[in-house]
């Protein structure tokens, strides 16, 4: 048997927690999201060749994807292509998971070496 969330109003049905867990999630002000995940986790996959070889996701908040990149130099070229790469996230997610890109450059290491 599933968990059932009960509220204090005696007069509401129980509801599957499973059913409302995402509108928890979002009142608490995490952002989590399974496509984000998603698309965080799928990066070499999803987005074009350009973004992939300069770049490393953080996370998306808000609509805003955090993407890390090694220096000021790869920040000016991916700048001037994140219609590109909102338009691939869009494809494979829709509109409104991503709507902005910032771009952040790494302290420490390249996109995609490991520690």
């Amino acid at each position: 048997m599933r968990a059932k969330y009960y509220n204090d109003d005696a007069r509401r049905n129980p509801e599957e927690i499973t059913d409302i867990l995402g509108a928890i999630i979002e009142r608490a002000g995490t952002g989590a999201d399974r496509k984000a995940g998603t698309l965080v986790e799928a990066w070499d996959d999803i987005v074009p060749e350009r973004w992939r070889d300069l770049s490393r996701p953080v996370g998306i908040r808000r609509q805003v994807l955090l993407v890390e990149v090694p220096s000021g130099a790869e920040a000016s070229v991916l700048r001037h292509d994140t219609a590109v790469l909102l338009s691939a996230i869009s494809q494979r997610f829709g509109s409104t998971l991503v709507t902005d890109v910032k771009l952040r450059v790494s302290r420490s290491q390249k996109p995609h070496e490991t520690p």
